[in-house]
């Protein structure tokens, strides 16, 4: 079965070149079938049975004796495929040779992002072309949508240094006017709505936008151009009409944005916030209208979601490195160290008060110090006593999401989650800590309440601190150490009350009191009764209550 769609055919075993030119046919979406050979003994077989677009010949790869007899095959009548070849090092009469025998072009390796994205773009281009004049009207629209595409690629690049060319390519292309205008669409809360999707599901909500920016029209825009350039964010290029003066380009210009971005809403329920760069009547500079927009519609951190940002209304940023109080930042850690949870709020809103006094800070300089406190927290909350495995995985969850905040209402709440996380971790290792050590301090309470122990004896038993012991034993139990052990002992007294055996005299000695007389008033205390008559009334038998009487 043939593969379908355009197909690149690729003679080499390096292993480097194929994982590269496979990547980023992926990332940028080319869409090309990539079918490799390894081999020269077969190709002529797979050029017969994939039918491809282009061949890439690494010649590094490829003995010289077949190179030739290779090239001349693109030289043979009733043949469209163009053959480039790529090669670490060339002389001069090596590529003089290579193009008399029929070579489209050649690449030197080892080849990089940038040269392979642009060669893609123009195999692409070559290869709607040849599908125009192959197969007719079937195909013209998808042929068309792949030469806009390319040229629109190239135009917010910069990678077109001809006017003639542009306009050529145009034409080519079937525009009727020049783009003079960029913008960039970026989907609102992009991450949030394909959080836990499939790749699918993203490109969904891609194609569902960009349809219907391809489908806005205005009585004076007659074509969009709109191609992806990030996961949420699209390029629009358009032709706003010739005006007078700066200003009403950029009137003219938001008015189109605002009508695409109520045009988008209406027609896939998703909002958008779009940036918009300056109007150039030379093409060659849309690329610096595209570095406008971007720059535009970076500002959305601050100014929030669904809406419209003009170059001319976007205050320079302010690469501060100090943006983050320092002694807010250390009350926050000290805070978080201990596990003051009503504190470690108070500290959040204070910081983020004097923190958003600065809307014209850079996000992403921002972010870096964000990220910052966040590793400082981290550390405080294992300072704190926190398990580091536990620490660590919430580090990274948040610090993996942070890229994805698109806003200040996203980023004070991103912050809030993880900081909670970090104190309920510091919290759960002190509540455990603190239960083991109060009941290690009870075990001993209950083996030595006869005697005359001292809080700075248990607190050494345990390893605290009298004062920190006296704070935990206090909140673990609801008593301090000497009404804990005199409750004790009462216990034990009203159990041998109980035996008449045992005299008043008797049962103070045995429950650690030495004078009786005190031993009794601090039982009335407690009880309500004094010893004899809490036992007395233990001996009192109890009236019955006869049936049907209440």
């Amino acid at each position: 079965m043939l593969l379908v769609g355009p197909t690149l055919l690729l003679i080499s075993n390096d292993d480097a070149t194929i994982q590269l030119i496979e990547s980023v046919n992926q990332i940028y979406e080319f869409q090309f079938q990539i079918s490799i050979c390894e081999g020269v003994s077969d190709w002529e077989r797979q050029v017969r049975y994939y039918h491809p677009t282009i061949v890439y010949l690494d010649f590094d790869c490829i003995e010289e004796s077949e190179r030739r007899r290779m090239l001349e095959m693109s030289r043979q009548p009733n043949t469209a495929l163009s053959y480039i070849v790529l090669k670490t090092t060339y002389t001069i009469q090596e590529m003089r040779m290579y193009f008399k025998l029929g070579a489209s072009d050649c690449i030197s390796k080892p080849l990089n992002k940038n040269t392979l994205y642009y060669l893609l773009h123009e195999t692409k281009a070559r290869a709607a072309k040849e599908a125009l004049k192959i197969e007719g009207p079937i195909r013209i629209k998808e042929c068309l949508a792949s030469m806009r595409s390319s040229l629109a690629y190239d135009l917010i690049f910069g990678t077109i240094k001809n006017s003639k060319d542009i306009w050529d390519r145009s034409k080519w292309a079937d525009l009727a006017t020049v783009p003079n205008t960029a913008m960039v669409v970026h989907i609102d809360e992009f991450f949030r709505l394909t959080k836990n999707k499939s790749k699918r599901w993203e490109q969904s909500i891609r194609s569902e936008i960009i349809e219907a920016i391809q489908q806005f029209q205005d009585h004076d825009v007659q074509e969009v151009l709109a191609i992806i350039t990030a996961p949420d964010k699209i390029a629009v290029l358009l032709s706003v009409p010739l005006c007078s003066s700066k200003a009403e380009y950029k009137a003219l210009a938001t008015a189109y944005a605002g009508e695409i971005k109520a045009y988008i809403k209406e027609r896939t329920r998703y909002t958008v916030t779009i940036g918009i760069g300056h109007c150039y009547e030379d093409a060659r500079n849309l690329h610096v209208s595209y570095q406008e927009a971007l720059h535009a519609q970076t500002h959305k951190f601050f100014t929030g979601t669904d809406t419209l940002l003009h170059i001319d209304d976007a205050e320079p940023f302010v690469n501060e490195m100090a943006l983050l109080p320092g002694d807010e930042m250390d009350s926050l850690v000290n805070k978080l160290t201990v596990g003051d949870f009503a504190g470690v709020k108070q500290s959040i809103e204070q910081l983020w008060s004097i923190v958003f006094q600065k809307p014209n800070a850079d996000p992403q300089v921002f972010k870096m110090q964000i990220l910052d406190l966040l590793t400082t927290l981290a550390r405080a909350a294992l300072n704190g006593g926190a398990k580091p495995k536990d620490i660590f995985s919430i580090h990274l969850r948040y610090a993996r999401d942070l890229h994805r905040i698109e806003n200040t209402v996203h980023m004070k709440q991103w912050f809030k989650e993880a900081v909670e996380h970090f104190l309920e971790c510091v919290l759960t290792n002190y509540n455990e800590q603190m239960l083991k050590s109060v009941q290690k301090a009870i075990q001993y309470i209950h083996s030595y309440y006869l005697e005359n122990i001292t809080l700075e004896q248990v607190a050494s038993h345990v390893h605290l601190s009298p004062n920190y012991f006296s704070y935990i034993f206090k909140k673990t139990t609801g008593s301090s150490l000497v009404e804990y052990i005199t409750h004790l002992r009462i216990e034990k007294a009203k159990v041998m009350l109980m035996d008449l055996n045992y005299t008043v005299y008797h049962i103070a000695g045995a429950v650690g009191y030495n004078d009786a007389r005190y031993f009794s008033r601090v039982f009335k205390t407690i009880v309500g009764k004094t010893p004899s008559q809490y036992r007395n009334a233990l001996l009192v038998p109890k009236p019955l209550v006869k049936e049907g009487m209440s």
